[in-house]
């Protein structure tokens, strides 16, 4: 058998009729970071790949092997599992719903079916190991490799692996408004991103001096753990930096099929965020933007090596 058709077969026409209905029911970006987190992580991860892992990427993707080819690439496939996420109905994939009242043995428990974003890194990335083109897999090696490369950007940002009721926080509403984001997810998901003030090539280029005055124990430990360690690990931020910063009530568990079916006291809250915290929170998405790209780079790594 040859290989299997990538699902970018389908028609552009259909795509930006599904891309355009996206964005007038929902203004801004919805679990997922917005562009430039995934690209910046992304970028990070072509930086430190083997020459093995770069090789295989470049055939996979089709393009040159070459770094700045393989960078480029990746940046592009790494914003795919977004535009695609309606039509191929994956969008419980670039979540999980950890509750606040969770520990780290409840993973498996918020995952049921493998419909959430710590199965489907480690299916994709044993699809992409097996390197099988008979497999019955509805997914191409270019779709693995597609939605590996967002998967992992998504599992750093922090409401994507918490949940209060509030679908990760999309509930909340932020007055005023920062840019585009108007509630608590998409501040993470992309004001904060952007007000590190850069493209993602400058940024990724910004953040990988930081990584280059690590000490190699501080590399390794931003490049370490599987899925569920990154998955608490963001969990633990957002019930630090997020829930109790702002003091959101811990709501009883249950998810929401909408904001409209949330908690009335989750509904009524208008978080003002002023500059302050703003800048105390860059530090920590820079950290989790070089965790996301050493993390990729070494997954990809062992997947290829």
């Amino acid at each position: 058998m040859g290989m299997k058709p990538s699902y970018t077969t389908i028609s552009m026409c259909r795509w930006l009729c599904v891309l355009l209905i996206s964005w007038l029911v929902v203004p801004f970006p919805a679990q997922c970071w917005w562009e430039q987190g995934h690209q910046v992580v992304a970028r990070i991860a072509a930086r430190h790949l083997t020459p093995a892992a770069q090789l295989r990427i470049s055939e996979i993707l089709d393009i040159a092997n070459t770094p700045e080819a393989v960078a480029d690439a990746l940046a592009a496939a790494s914003i795919w599992a977004d535009q695609v996420k309606a039509d191929t109905g994956t969008g419980n994939w670039h979540y999980i719903d950890l509750t606040l009242q969770d520990g780290r043995d409840n993973i498996p428990q918020r995952c049921e079916n493998d419909d959430c974003v710590t199965a489907r890194i480690r299916l994709f990335a044993g699809q992409l190991k097996a390197h099988d083109p008979d497999s019955d897999s509805r997914w191409s090696d270019q779709d693995a490799l597609r939605f590996l490369v967002h998967f992992v950007g998504d599992l750093q940002q922090p409401l994507h692996a918490s949940s209060d009721a509030d679908q990760g926080g999309n509930c909340e509403t932020l007055d005023p408004a920062i840019g585009q984001a108007k509630n608590l997810h998409a501040l993470w998901d992309g004001a904060l991103v952007s007000a590190l003030g850069a493209d993602d090539n400058t940024l990724a280029s910004d953040l990988e001096t930081e990584i280059v005055g690590l000490t190699d124990d501080q590399r390794s430990d931003f490049a370490g753990g599987d899925e569920n360690d990154w998955a608490w690990e963001s969990h633990r931020l957002a019930t630090v930096n997020i829930y109790k910063h702002f003091e959101i009530p811990k709501e009883d568990i249950v998810f929401p099929a909408s904001c409209s079916q949330a908690p009335a006291e989750i509904r009524a809250m208008a978080i003002h965020v002023d500059d302050g915290y703003v800048e105390a929170m860059k530090p920590i998405v820079r950290e989790q933007l070089m965790k996301g790209g050493l993390r990729l780079a070494k997954m990809l790594n062992e997947i290829f090596g």
